[in-house]
């Protein structure tokens, strides 16, 4: 399937009231791209799916995140700094890393909260594997959308 295909399939489910996991992810400077690869793999287990990967588009990890998506075949969805502060706010876990250099509780949930859309859910808190952050979103159901 060619990635536009791809991006319609998904409108497509998304708009018949499908819902959609989404991982977020971040990672230290020690991280590399097979880090990146098995962190992602570790959630879609756990979670048994993940629809996309999202990260802070300008962090310096961005490019292996996205790398290992690919690898992984899902889509990669780079978010700007102003997006990930909307949802800093629903976060449940609090880096200081994070809150010092961003201004943001933590770039995994916030970007698993923006990239699964308004009023999404956290299924899967921060949590730490090696040099890198996950955590998972699922968005809601589209008749229970918030007005």
């Amino acid at each position: 399937m060619a990635s536009g295909d791809a991006g319609f399939t998904m409108g497509f489910l998304k708009a018949l009231g499908w819902r959609m996991i989404a991982i977020g992810i971040g990672g230290n400077s020690l991280a590399n791209e097979r880090d990146f690869l098995d962190a992602i793999e570790s959630a879609r287990r756990e979670l048994e799916g993940g629809d996309t990967v999202a990260t802070l588009a300008t962090a310096s990890f961005a490019p292996r995140a996205e790398a290992a998506a690919k690898e992984a075949a899902v889509s990669y969805r780079p978010l700007m700094l102003i997006a990930l502060r909307e949802r800093s706010g629903d976060c449940v876990t609090r880096s200081e890393r994070s809150l010092s250099l961003y201004g943001i509780n933590s770039i995994a949930e916030a970007a698993a909260l923006f990239a699964a859309g308004p009023g999404s859910q956290l299924v899967m808190p921060r949590r730490i594997i090696g040099n890198i952050t996950v955590a998972a979103a699922r968005s809601v159901d589209a008749g229970r959308r918030p007005k």
